[in-house]
């Protein structure tokens, strides 16, 4: 592992990471503007910028925390019940669930993976869930589920809702995607694009797992469990590590630069 970082070509790696970073920013900060504004209530694009970027310095911690850091924003903001507020950042984790799913089932379609490590009962069984999902909520519903405030962006959305968000997210991970496969040579490993597509949705699902403190456990073990069969596994733990730290680094740098800005929108 320690070699793997030694001889990895750190500037061209950064240079490639910096960029990438602030587009994950600026297109993250759009879908949650965009979820908002349907589902509770109008805010500007330039008023999420600030606070979508002061909340990565809590994702430093735990990915759960900092989407916390959103309702607690719009809460104090705009005075909206906090768990309403709640309710669409959990509507957004459901749809990148969804995108996860969808991006790698057409990776392992492709790359010929399907049916192997890439199991077809399970995207059956999401895909059944999603059909029976988008049943019951689109028609009222009585009882403490028709009116429980956790819930009020799925009753509100429409399956183009659902749809919307997943392409307006989509190219954060083919972002993801393309800047891993063009970054691993540099640290000495090259894994095809197709695999990447098929198992970095599920690096990335292990990752936001609210076990993982600072993302950190269930994604470097995702890392060395899907691709150990391109680089050797010593070497995917220090890339991951690696990249597991700029990402996150880099983007609360972008909430340090935004976060006196935030703070003025909550005085």
């Amino acid at each position: 592992m320690a070699a793997t970082l030694a001889r990895a070509a750190w500037g061209r790696y950064l240079l490639l990471m910096g960029p990438y970073c602030l587009f994950y920013f600026l297109v993250d900060s759009f879908v949650v503007q965009q979820a908002v504004s349907w589902f509770n209530v109008h805010v500007p694009y330039r008023d999420i910028l600030p606070v979508r970027a002061s909340t990565y310095i809590l994702s430093l911690v735990n990915t759960q925390l900092g989407q916390g850091g959103v309702a607690l924003y719009l809460h104090r903001r705009h005075g909206l019940p906090l768990w309403e507020i709640t309710g669409t950042i959990v509507f957004l984790s459901f749809v990148e669930i969804y995108q996860l799913g969808l991006y790698s089932f057409v990776g392992a379609a492709a790359g010929g993976e399907l049916g192997g490590v890439a199991r077809l009962p399970v995207y059956a069984a999401l895909a059944g869930y999603l059909l029976l999902h988008l049943w019951y909520f689109s028609r009222p519903r009585r009882g403490w589920l028709g009116r429980a405030p956790l819930l009020t962006a799925f009753r509100r959305a429409r399956p183009r809702h659902y749809l919307q968000l997943l392409l307006y997210k989509t190219p954060n991970l083919l972002a993801a995607v393309t800047v891993h496969w063009l970054a691993l040579p540099l640290f000495g490993m090259h894994v095809p694009f197709l695999t990447l597509l098929t198992f970095l949705p599920l690096v990335f699902f292990f990752a936001a797992l609210p076990i993982a403190a600072a993302h950190l456990g269930p994604s470097q073990w995702a890392w060395q469990y899907f691709f150990r069969g391109a680089a050797p596994e010593a070497s995917l733990l220090g890339y991951s590590i690696a990249a597991h730290f700029t990402f996150v680094l880099v983007n609360a740098l972008i909430g340090l630069v935004f976060l006196r800005r935030a703070a003025r929108e909550l005085a």
